[in-house]
């Protein structure tokens, strides 16, 4: 069945202004005090990186650190002893991390075994979802190290989008199409979106 144009776009816009409540904590290893710090709490867009909080992070738990001048390049941030990829959107990772039930490799898995364990793992999602941002020990065999200038997840996103295009035309002449400035600009649109917060 066809959707129509208004519904299409108001599908567009929920998506676009879907968000997700973050508690993130630094990582006791890297408090002065060793102690629970305060925690920042933010409402972030599902379609942002979590990379562009490291900024605000930092600011924000800078008095706490053991190492104040620590560079943000060295940031990472975990979910229940996880990495947390870079080159994700925060809403796929919350997705993806925040309520599945580990799988039992022993267990033969059926497909009402399977349907029950998602039905288990949506009702235990909660929010804010709480996360961990660390400033040593960073993980470099299983995240890539992030850039300054965050050029990297630029990159990613860029590629992104023309993977996107792929799947959804054939081929990904409209994202290879677009000029440099407009490339740069649908990636400010999301970075300019997340720092507003």
């Amino acid at each position: 069945m066809p959707h129509s144009a208004a519904a299409l776009s108001a599908l567009q816009r929920r998506i676009w202004a879907g968000s997700l409540p973050l508690e993130i904590r630094l990582a006791p290893a890297d408090c002065r005090t060793y102690a629970d710090s305060e925690p920042y709490l933010v409402q972030y867009p599902r379609l942002s990186y979590l990379a562009c909080l490291l900024p605000r992070l930092h600011a924000f738990f800078k008095t706490k650190l053991i190492d104040p001048s620590v560079p943000i390049t060295e940031a990472w941030l975990e979910f229940e002893s996880v990495p947390l990829t870079w080159h994700y959107p925060s809403g796929l990772l919350y997705d993806l991390f925040s309520g599945a039930e580990p799988v039992d490799p022993s267990r033969q898995a059926d497909v009402e075994a399977s349907q029950a364990t998602v039905e288990t793992a949506v009702g235990k999602n909660s929010l804010p979802w709480k996360i961990m941002v660390h400033y040593s020990d960073y993980p470099g065999d299983q995240l890539y190290t992030m850039d300054e200038e965050q050029r990297i997840l630029q990159d990613s996103f860029v590629n992104a989008v023309k993977e996107a295009d792929f799947v959804r035309n054939g081929n990904a002449r409209t994202a290879m199409g677009m000029s440099k400035e407009d490339s740069h600009n649908h990636w400010k649109s999301v970075e300019t979106r997340t720092v507003k917060l």
